[in-house]
């Protein structure tokens, strides 16, 4: 092996290690996005079951004062 294709072949086990080590924190960082998404959608989910629950009672409150109002007529 020449001291040519020996530089060539250390340069390319360098670069490969760099984009090696690239690729690991992208993944890294591309787990951690993938985490914090789910934990989002979950909470979305939350949040619109307890507007669903919210939007119930409010509905029921204004039964109750409509009621309210209509016997305080008579």
């Amino acid at each position: 092996m020449s001291s040519k294709d020996k530089n060539d072949y250390y340069q390319l086990l360098h670069d490969f290690e760099e984009l090696h080590s690239e690729a690991n924190k992208i993944a890294v960082m591309n787990n951690r996005l993938k985490e914090l998404n789910s934990w989002l959608e979950n909470r979305v989910s939350q949040l619109e079951s307890e507007t669903i629950n919210l939007k119930t009672d409010f509905e029921h409150l204004e039964m109750i004062y409509s009621n309210l109002i209509d016997c305080s007529k008579k």
